[in-house]
């Protein structure tokens, strides 16, 4: 498997055509994606579309076969643009694609390294027939200290309301209310059990990862995206912070693909651009 090298002054970056998934991120001498040191998981920054999260996949009357998080994060990607400090790799329908998602699509992922911070943009198009999609980001942040000795930091008051999901990672319909504010401090059981903590509908359009004694690690800025997600893998220290334009169904309540909510629709010929940064200190 191929990968492809950006780097700038600050930054060097390791892109793999497998899922355009960034595999290494090097700040100032320092890894910032985790990198499975306890094997827990081998991911370091996945692409999730055609959906995040467990999704099904209904389109009228036909239930196609479904994989959390959608198969992009196991296609290969083609380089079309690669600079040494951004590169664009693309994602087109086949028949593959067709067999679990039956619409024709080009999806484009560029990352770029602009100063202390990476820009990743999703352009979806739709170059036949109208195009249902959902996407989002998995990016990782390893850490050096206890995940409890983090916060999360949000410029507005959020209401840190969490939707409660299933061993499936299904929504339950329960709700986790634990209070309001911009602060979210962290703890070393917060994600006990493989949970997620999922934010659905947050004003803030951005969130900074701050530790106790290092100060602030990165600022995740996710204009464009109504729902946020945090997740680690057990005993990991490491932190996801996710956007996602989607939420996971809901246990039992399996709706057509282009009905949930989160999901655009373009048009025959439309095109549409999402995108998150991460700023790094």
């Amino acid at each position: 498997m191929a990968k492809v090298t950006l780097s700038n002054e600050h930054m060097h970056m390791t892109v793999d055509e497998l899922g355009a998934e960034p595999v290494s991120l090097v700040y100032h001498g320092r890894e910032r994606l985790w990198q499975n040191e306890n094997g827990s998981w081998a991911g370091h920054a996945p692409v999730l579309f055609p959906y995040a999260g467990n999704c099904a996949m209904r389109v009228g009357d036909v239930l196609y076969p479904s994989v959390r998080h959608g198969f992009a994060r196991r296609s290969m990607f083609t380089p079309l643009r690669v600079l040494p400090g951004s590169a664009t790799f693309r994602l087109t329908s086949d028949g593959e694609t067709r067999a679990v998602y039956p619409f024709e699509f080009v999806l484009d992922i560029t990352y770029a390294l602009r100063g202390n911070m990476l820009e990743t943009v999703f352009d979806v198009s739709a170059p036949a027939g109208e195009l249902p999609f959902a996407c989002g980001g998995h990016l990782s942040h390893a850490l050096t200290e206890r995940p409890g000795d983090h916060m999360l930091i949000f410029p507005e008051e959020e209401h840190f309301s969490a939707l409660c999901h299933d061993e499936e990672g299904l929504l339950t319909g329960s709700v986790s209310d634990m209070g309001r504010g911009k602060v979210l401090q962290l703890s070393d059981d917060f994600f006990e059990n493989g949970k997620t903590f999922i934010l659905s509908g947050v004003r803030s359009r951005s969130v900074t990862l701050v530790s106790r004694t290092l100060g602030p690690l990165a600022e995740v800025g996710f204009a464009g995206f109504e729902n946020l997600l945090l997740w680690r893998p057990r005993g990991a220290k490491m932190l996801c912070i996710e956007p996602w334009s989607n939420l996971p169904d809901t246990a039992g309540k399996p709706v057509e693909f282009c009905k949930k909510s989160g999901v655009f629709t373009l048009p025959a010929g439309g095109q549409k651009r999402l995108g998150y940064t991460v700023t790094y200190f």
